[in-house]
């Protein structure tokens, strides 16, 4: 043991014992008659209490005694709007101690623990006054409800409802009327339908082509001016007009590598290619597009007497169905996909040019048009 804690155990036993002293020499505590009690322990405190509560007498009043006091209910907001009577509680009356004698009068002590068939009255009470206050918090909501709510339907104010009085009477009419509807004033707007070439006006188109001398496909003029002429249409569409959604690896502008002058749309190899509108071919190239296309295929098209070039290039080996001087519509089928030229894989590379001969952005034109073309 350290010094510290040596001299820590001295100073404490030195104050025990001039406690101890003060105690021993000090004056004696006295207590006056007729002052409370002095108690050494709360335990002391709670016994003597509870002796003193048992030594109580308890008085049980004769029944002709006072009357106890009445409790009274006064609930104007019950649904009569205050003109509910106050209702008294009679008082119950007290048991008496044979035939005509008195109440008799004992000291009652109360039991640690009541009886189990006072335990059953006390619960039944708890659970009769809780029913009481659903029963009067029910009334309550229902009292408050408007007027409205619970009016007979002979009560009921204009603004709610009106009843018409009188009874309803329909017109006769006339059984023999019948409306007919000739078979030819039936319109079907249907803009693709309307748009497709019939076989005779396609042959007539096809005998423009082959009498004309075909022109250059390059400087933005029609190479067949006079087929072009009869191919004036405002229906568009895309090259893949089955599929409701098409991919776009790369789209129209700058990019690595220089100007992307059309649209990028990858899809499987010998997905069918149809021209975005009607039209007449005035270039195809068999694997040897000047411009890395490979095989590929140039329509001339007329949009509302406006002239526009599509090009279809990287087609699959061997899979173009049109020639120079054809006239094709929207469901004739150019060619499939492939990735011949200069590709990375297989695609579509979608490019239009108007009679400046630019390149213009296909997809927003296609928007402008009210073709959307969706992209996944």
């Amino acid at each position: 043991m350290t010094r510290k804690a040596l001299r820590e155990r001295e100073r404490a036993a030195s104050a025990i014992q001039r406690t101890a002293a003060e105690g021993r020499t000090g004056p004696r505590p006295t207590v006056a008659e007729g002052s409370p009690a002095l108690y050494t322990s709360r335990r002391a405190m709670r016994e003597t209490a509870t002796r003193a509560a048992h030594a109580l007498p308890v008085q049980l009043a004769a029944p002709g005694g006072p009357e106890s006091p009445s409790i009274r209910v006064d609930a104007p907001a019950l649904g009569n709007a205050g003109e509910h009577t106050p209702t008294t509680r009679a008082r119950r009356p007290q048991p008496s101690g044979g035939s005509g004698a008195p109440a008799r009068s004992a000291a009652i002590r109360p039991s640690r623990r009541p009886a189990r068939g006072r335990w059953a009255s006390t619960v039944a009470k708890h659970v009769t006054a809780g029913g009481a206050l659903l029963l009067i918090g029910s009334l309550v909501v229902v009292t408050s409800l408007p007027a409205q709510a619970v009016q007979t339907p002979s009560q009921l104010e204009p603004d709610v409802a009106q009843l018409e009085p009188g009874v309803q009477s329909l017109d006769p009419v006339a059984a023999d009327v019948t409306t007919l509807f000739p078979r030819d004033e039936i319109v079907v707007n249907d803009a693709r339908a309307s748009a497709l070439l019939t076989a005779e006006e396609r042959a007539a188109m096809q005998r423009t082509a082959d009498s004309e001398r075909g022109g250059s496909y390059f400087g933005g003029s029609p190479a067949f001016p006079e087929t072009w002429s009869q191919l004036e249409t405002a229906y568009v569409q895309t090259p893949f007009p089955e599929l409701a959604q098409l991919p776009i690896s790369s789209g129209f502008g700058y990019r690595t590598g220089g100007f992307h002058g059309g649209t990028d749309i990858p899809l499987p190899p010998g997905q069918e290619i149809r021209p975005i509108a009607n039209g007449v071919v005035s270039a195809v190239w068999q694997g040897n597009n000047p411009g890395g296309g490979g095989y590929a295929v140039f329509i001339d098209h007329n949009i509302d007497g406006q002239f526009v070039q599509s090009w279809y290039p990287h087609m699959l080996a061997g899979s173009i169905q049109v020639e120079v001087g054809q006239v094709v519509d929207i469901s004739t089928v150019v060619g499939e996909v492939g990735s011949t030229g200069r590709s990375t894989g297989p695609h579509l590379h979608l490019e239009l040019k108007n009679s400046d001969y630019v390149s213009f952005d296909p997809v927003l034109w296609l928007q402008t048009r009210q073709m959307r073309l969706e992209t996944s």
